[in-house]
Formats: structure tokens, C-alpha cells, sequence
């Protein structure tokens, strides 16, 4: 039997250093293989080989071409979205306007706030409105603008306005991706301009993730990793 070329021995190396959808620098790539970035590049050139080079990392090509849908991930990880969500909204205090990003995370943050909380709650998410909606006591600004199913939320200029009216004491982020190097990243870029502007007028933000999110890198970068007082749910260092 014909022994592997070295070629098919590195491209299966970097196979085995992306599962699990884990992304690395190409740097770190040709210091684990004792090789050249030069030679990585060159090896998935063809992009046949179940693995990308993009902007300088190497990643899964599957992990590339995952698209979001909010109806699957309202069914995975809950457990953990529960626990993250928990203790972000054990920060909430009477009187707060809070903004509760998109996504199937902090949907648990919204079933969790607790009747005649005294606060208002401002999001673009419609599965976060249908929930705060049902609350006595909880005051709800839905930023409104064209409806992505997606994503279960909307985006517009008017909501971009409204937002700038708003006077948020706390926000709560969530993210797709989270790359120390590369920063908070999303799916659509259609969620940048808004997560973008509910953080300028929070006066303080949080990112609130189960730990399945880190190491991952997404399509849309929308904030730095230290735009955030707290990160929660970040996973414990090795």
C-alpha cells in the first residue's frame, strides 16, 4: 500500500485540529505541523479538501457554509442558554431599560424576567417581544423595520432613530462567534447597525453566549471583546 504523500498527512492534521468547528490562526497551524504558512496555503489551495484558509485562519469549509436558522436553535444547547441567560438577568434592577439582543439565548433571559419587574425592555427580536409582551409590569420599545425570518428580527433606519432616543441602562448581547483575535460575530450582517447602535446609547453591555459559541468565527464582526464590562458564559481556561 502506497504510504501518504506529505501533502494528504498535513491536510489530514489540519482536519483533525478543526473539528468540532475550532478555527486557528494559519501561524498556529505551521508551527503545530513544523511547516510553512507558505506550504499550508499552497496544500488547500484547490478548497477540495474539507478544510479553508480564510483571512489568515483555517477552519472547517462546513463550518463556512453553516447558515443560522432561529427555529433550530431555540432546539440545541438549552440547557446552557438557561444557565447563561439565569445569570444575566439576576443583573437586572427596577427601573432599568434593558436591551435584549436577537437570537435564541437571550430569549431564555426574557422568559426569565419576573412580573412587575418595573423595567422596559427594548429589542428588535420578535421571539423576545412575543415573551416580554405577556408581562405585567414590563414596558415594551419593539424596533420594528423589515422582518427577517432568519434571524426573527427586524432592521430600519427608523429603528436606528429610535435607538438613539433611548437612554439603556443595561444591554445583553449575544453572538453567533466569539474569536479572541477576531472579535463578536454574527451571521447577517443585517444585525450589525443595530447591535452596533444599542451599544453606543447602553451604559453598560454584556455579552451573554454558552460556551459552544467560542472559538467560532462568523461572517459579520460586530464588537470587540473589550466593548463588554462581563462576558458571560465564557468557558473556564484550560
Amino acid at each position: 500500500m502506497a504510504r501518504p504523500s506529505g501533502r494528504a498527512a498535513r491536510i489530514e492534521a489540519l482536519r483533525k485540529l478543526c473539528a468540532s468547528g475550532a478555527i486557528l490562526h494559519i501561524a498556529e497551524a505551521a508551527q503545530k505541523l513544523n511547516t510553512s504558512e507558505i506550504t499550508i496555503r499552497r496544500d488547500l489551495g484547490d478548497g477540495e479538501n474539507g478544510i479553508l484558509c480564510l483571512g489568515g485562519y483555517i477552519m472547517s469549509a462546513s463550518e463556512k457554509g453553516e447558515r443560522y436558522s432561529l427555529s433550530h436553535a431555540q432546539g440545541t444547547n438549552t440547557q446552557a442558554k438557561t444557565l447563561v441567560a439565569r445569570q444575566a438577568v439576576a443583573m437586572v434592577a427596577p427601573e432599568d431599560t434593558i436591551f435584549i439582543d436577537c437570537g435564541s439565548t437571550l430569549q431564555h433571559l426574557a422568559a426569565n424576567v419576573p412580573q412587575n419587574a418595573n423595567i422596559t425592555v427594548v429589542t428588535q427580536a420578535l421571539n423576545i417581544a412575543e415573551i416580554v409582551s405577556r408581562l405585567d409590569g414590563v414596558k415594551l420599545v419593539l424596533l420594528a423595520g423589515l422582518y427577517h425570518p432568519e434571524s426573527g428580527s427586524f432592521s430600519s433606519d427608523t429603528a436606528l432613530k429610535m435607538l438613539q432616543e433611548i437612554n439603556i441602562t443595561k444591554g445583553f448581547f449575544s453572538a453567533a462567534g466569539i474569536h479572541e483575535n477576531e472579535g463578536v460575530t454574527c451571521f447577517h450582517f443585517h444585525e450589525v447597525a443595530v447591535k452596533r447602535a444599542a451599544m453606543a446609547r447602553s451604559q453598560k453591555r454584556f455579552l451573554v453566549s454558552d460556551a459552544s459559541k467560542w472559538g467560532k468565527l462568523r461572517p459579520a464582526t460586530f464588537a470587540q471583546l473589550d466593548e463588554f464590562e462581563l462576558w458571560i458564559g465564557k468557558p473556564d481556561s484550560d
